[in-house]
């Protein structure tokens, strides 16, 4: 396994986030199962159902190491006096149980979403945030429609999933993953501190210049993020590993497909739903 400190140049942290017992956890644990060896990096403490770390080179060169971590709401630690300015996540999955028996948790931890952030000074359209709706296989499972018009007024991006069955995960990271790294690329470089002031000194030899140190990336250990017990019957089966394969493989480019929209369908306060209905057909049937 490689090793942390001294791989990517620069890093990423997604945060899976929601109530005891949705699903993130599995999340974690079919991505970590489904990363090949030489991708993953080691952690200060190994422990794939709550914190992860991987290797991933972009097309175009670019190379980030990626943390993962899951937290239980209400077991985060808001930012206090004295904490550094970066908050301890780049981006945010929302997970959710479906069933309608767990609407009010999901609720709440939602709640509790919206105000860590607001801890760290930043709101949901500050953030990259995803939603995954877990656990759709449920019988009681509510519809995506009615959980999208109850947490997802914003029109975030969503999707629905079944974690134990490798269901979604996939789509999830990738979504995630890919909007953390472009808001992380659109953010402005930090200024360089200014040299000090020369003092004159007398003449000195010329010193050959020395070559320039190599990036070195610390260890995260746990993201100031408190875990709490385990919690078990959330472990991973050979067919959700199977049908995780090849996860990385998939981080593709997407397809991008120019839509005109009338401005006058986007005036107004209130926000638009904006809905793409594709079908996917063989290379001789698309012209």
């Amino acid at each position: 396994m490689a090793e942390i400190a001294t791989t990517a140049v620069r890093t990423c942290r997604l945060l899976y986030y929601g109530a005891t017992g949705v699903g993130k956890r599995e999340n974690l644990s079919l991505i970590h199962r489904t990363i090949p060896p030489e991708s993953q990096l080691s952690l200060a403490v190994e422990d794939p159902e709550r914190q992860i770390a991987f290797r991933f080179n972009q097309p175009e060169g670019d190379s980030w190491q990626v943390l993962v971590q899951a937290i239980d709401a209400g077991r985060e630690r808001p930012r206090a006096a004295g904490m550094v300015e970066r908050p301890p996540f780049d981006a945010v999955v929302f997970a959710v149980d479906s069933g309608a028996a767990h609407l009010d948790q999901s609720l709440s931890a939602f709640e509790a979403l919206k105000n860590y952030l607001d801890s760290w000074g930043r709101d949901l359209l500050e953030v990259p945030v995803v939603l995954q709706y877990n656990r759709r296989a449920a019988s009681d499972a509510l519809p995506v429609d009615r959980l999208e018009s109850l947490l997802n007024p914003w029109g975030l991006l969503s999707f629905p999933a079944d974690s134990a069955k490798g269901e979604g995960v996939r789509e999830t990271l990738k979504s995630i993953l890919g909007l953390a790294i472009n808001h992380l690329k659109a953010q402005p470089e930090p200024e360089p501190e200014p040299a000090p002031a020369a003092k004159e000194a007398s003449p000195t030899p010329p010193q050959p210049a020395a070559a320039p140190p190599e990036p070195v990336v610390e260890p995260v250990e746990n993201m100031g993020l408190d875990y709490g017990p385990p919690v078990p019957g959330n472990e991973v089966t050979a067919a959700a590993a199977e049908r995780g394969d090849a996860i990385l493989d998939e981080l593709r480019p997407p397809v991008v497909i120019p839509v005109k929209i009338p401005r006058r369908l986007l005036e107004g306060d209130r926000p638009v739903r904006i809905l793409l209905e594709a079908r996917i057909v063989d290379d001789d049937e698309a012209y």
